[in-house]
């Protein structure tokens, strides 16, 4: 079991994601997950590709990937996204989470995020609550 949005967290992410075989997208892009917090931000990327996807942690700095699109949201409410106990459309709706970058990206993309909802699942079981931060 991992804790939300650690390091071991994010690693079986990565693994269920790689380990997927309908994660293919014809074009590259990345989702970023950002959640500021008074000690620094924590976060994630999904990269999506023709070879699949993967995931990493938020990386700063000159190394650092740009995202494509960006969505920024508070602790509580990326939790109650990880659960499913939120909607992403409803967040949004009540200004919980923001979109940064080119949201258009996402449109037409239904499926994929589907496949990447069911790749993430197991991860999603074992999941344990964060600390408050």
């Amino acid at each position: 079991m991992a804790e939300f949005l650690s390091a071991a967290w994010v690693t079986a992410l990565d693994t269920a994601a790689r380990d997927a075989d309908d994660l293919a997208a014809e074009s590259s892009f990345v989702v970023e997950t950002l959640v500021p917090g008074p000690d620094g931000d924590a976060g994630y990327q999904v990269r999506f590709g023709p070879d699949g996807a993967s995931v990493t942690g938020l990386v700063t700095g000159a190394g650092a990937a740009p995202a494509d699109v960006v969505l920024v949201t508070d602790l509580d409410t990326a939790w109650a996204l990880h659960q499913g106990t939120v909607r992403a459309q409803d967040a949004f709706a009540r200004g919980a989470l923001k979109v940064r970058g080119r949201p258009e990206l996402l449109a037409g993309r239904a499926e994929l995020f589907a496949a990447l909802e069911r790749a993430l699942a197991p991860v999603r079981a074992t999941t344990t609550a964060p600390d408050a931060r």
